[in-house]
């Protein structure tokens, strides 16, 4: 096993290529632009319209790059929300009003503010927000935590609890359970893993409940700095049930209850040669899409699978779509999917891709590689 600290190594040639998406449940976007830039980019799934954000003097000046983003998964921007995009460099986070322009076509995204501290970013990081918390990964520099009001999404100035180690060599990422779990990506002694940890923001303690550990297939391999690290994970919040499920991509796919001791389930229907390098659940239609890479006769692709997760733990394939040669697009980097809509973006394509989920028959799946 190559450990996460091994990465260090890539510190003087951080990319700026990392892409991220993510998704409000009501099906508007918001990603980092190609190459890294100030600007952000949103995406009305409605009416597919696209727009590019720029907010000139309004950031800090140590603001040069957004990398990561988040949204509240269960938030609506049809309205407004709050969303939050990370510089990987300075570890500044700022927060922007999202909505949908009255009487237009578009997408508004306002800039509110930004913290004035920043927090260990290297090196990888990842961004996730819920309920009035942000969440940063943090890398080898341990993990972050700060605060927003969920009405005006003015954020803490300074992180309530700042990078905080709970022991692991490392967290590249990180996802939400609940505002007060988190389920980080992780390096651990045994290999790669989640560490699922409780946030207290009164106390500023981030304990260390349990560890996953996930099914490894690619170690290093399709690695983009400083925000594309291929351990990703997304929460099905399984309506009615009251249960909670977490997908993970690691090159193989495993799910588990993040709040709940036990081996991960290992989720073996993806096609053969496939990795799984990210992944977004749409809750709402019980479907899981994993981006990744596929090689076939020695040709390697850009490829997307949706699986139907009605049956949490035992998964079914229903669609498998190639976006591109890696040659051309690069690979996948981040996905996401509300409503009919899936959305991807890749690390060498300015725009964002968009297709429409597949009604899911159950006897008859659907397996293009068009």
């Amino acid at each position: 096993m190559i450990k996460f600290h091994h990465t260090l190594l890539f510190l003087l040639v951080r990319s700026t290529q990392s892409r991220n998406i993510a998704i409000t449940s009501d099906g508007i976007a918001l990603a980092t632009e190609a190459r890294g830039s100030q600007r952000l980019i949103t995406y009305d799934a409605l009416d597919n319209q696209e727009t590019a954000h720029s907010f000139g003097s309004s950031l800090p000046n140590n603001v040069n790059r957004f990398d990561d983003v988040a949204v509240d998964p269960n938030s609506r921007a049809r309205d407004s929300t709050i969303a939050f995009a990370i510089d990987a460099n300075s570890g500044i986070v700022c927060s922007f009003n999202l909505r949908e322009r009255n009487n237009s076509r578009g997408v508004s995204l306002d800039h509110i503010g930004c913290t004035t501290q920043g927090v260990n970013t290297s090196p990888f990081v990842g961004i996730a927000a819920m309920g009035g918390t942000v969440v940063v990964s943090g890398g080898t520099g341990g993990a972050s935590v700060f605060t927003y009001d969920e009405d005006s999404g003015v954020l803490s100035d300074r992180a309530t609890i700042r990078n905080r180690s709970l022991g692991d060599i490392g967290y590249p990422d990180v996802t939400l359970v609940t505002p007060e779990i988190a389920a980080f990506s992780a390096d651990v002694e045994q290999g790669f893993g989640v560490v699922v940890s409780s946030i207290n923001t009164d106390s500023k303690s981030l304990t260390r409940d349990r560890v996953f550990l996930t099914e490894d297939s690619v170690e290093f391999n399709f690695i983009i700095l400083p925000a594309n690290f291929p351990l990703t994970s997304s929460m099905y919040f399984q309506e009615g049930s009251g249960k909670n499920y977490l997908y993970v991509a690691n090159g193989g796919i495993t799910v588990q209850d993040p709040q709940t001791n036990g081996r991960p389930r290992v989720v073996d229907v993806a096609p053969i040669g496939f990795k799984a390098l990210t992944v977004d659940v749409n809750s709402e239609r019980a479907v899981a899409v994993f981006g990744g890479v596929i090689t076939r006769s020695r040709r390697t692709s850009s490829v997307y699978i949706v699986l139907d997760i009605s049956d949490p733990l035992d998964p079914e394939l229903v669609n498998t779509e190639v976006v591109s040669r890696r040659s051309r697009g690069g690979r996948i980097t981040g996905v996401a999917s509300a409503g009919q809509s899936i959305l991807y973006v890749t690390e060498n394509s300015a725009s964002i891709g968009h297709a429409s989920l597949q009604t899911i028959d159950k006897s008859d799946k659907i397996v293009s590689f068009a």
